[in-house]
């Protein structure tokens, strides 16, 4: 086996790693990321996309760690202020309204109010189809391919038993490509969902639904020309979501 030494001190080998090569942090890793996590007695809405992205910082964002403010998510993020308006509807609020419910109620700012951020990749790429060097070396795997592989492998299970463990009031997954997935960390395994699609403008959006006891819903992403990119689509598909969760609160 040949290979070299990452930054962080892991071999980074030249073939796919096996499970016992993977770093730790790869190994166990399981759901993190701002907000509040929840508990099953204190029950939060979990917002998780697929992977973090290697944006550049503007000048004027430095933040101290841990520090996630309301304000910058909204004037730095698309896709967060687009979450905050999707999630406004689905609390029963008006999407005009939606920065100042997301600051009233610190989503994803605050680790006690209800509202956690994560995805299902922990290392950072620029986007879905790059594989960036700084990538590799962080992640210890050359091929993307590998490393994805690697984390439904190994990592999947792990999330599966940290949503049973926390039952989040809803499961809302960012990316209707990889619903599988999705399905994978929330259920385990497969099961038969509600697809429901409309349109706006003339374009074709879709939605992922599933009652039950951990409401699951999946929606196009939140920052994509041919995502939830506007108030209406954002909103038709805040009130899906919101009327599923009335039937999982009814037992329907």
């Amino acid at each position: 086996m040949t290979g070299i030494l990452n930054r962080n001190g892991f071999f980074m080998t030249r073939h796919a790693p096996s499970v016992a090569e993977l770093p730790a942090s790869i190994r166990k890793h399981t759901f993190d990321g701002p907000g509040d996590i929840g508990s099953p007695t204190h029950r939060s809405l979990w917002l998780c996309g697929i992977e973090y992205g290697e944006a550049p910082v503007p000048a004027g964002y430095e933040l101290p760690e841990g520090e996630y403010p309301v304000e910058v998510q909204w004037d730095r993020w698309t896709y967060n202020r687009n979450a905050f308006k999707l999630i406004s509807v689905i609390e029963g609020q008006n999407i005009e309204t939606a920065y100042d419910y997301a600051k009233k109620q610190k989503i994803f700012e605050s680790r006690t109010t209800g509202y956690f951020q994560t995805n299902l990749f922990p290392f950072e790429c620029r986007t879905l189809e790059t594989w960036s060097t700084d990538a590799q070396l962080r992640s210890g795997f050359r091929d993307k391919e590998d490393y994805i592989r690697a984390i439904r492998e190994v990592c999947f299970a792990r999330m599966h038993e940290a949503v049973v463990q926390r039952r989040p009031r809803l499961f809302l997954g960012v990316g209707v490509t990889h619903v599988q997935d999705f399905m994978q960390v929330v259920f385990g395994g497969e099961v038969a969902l509600e697809r429901r699609e409309f349109q706006v403008n003339g374009h074709g959006k879709v939605i992922y639904l599933r009652p039950g006891p951990i409401p699951f819903a999946v929606v196009s992403h939140l920052s994509a020309p041919s995502g939830l990119n506007s108030n209406e689509a954002l909103s038709r598909a805040g009130h899906m979501i919101r009327e599923m969760m009335e039937a999982s609160a009814s037992g329907q």
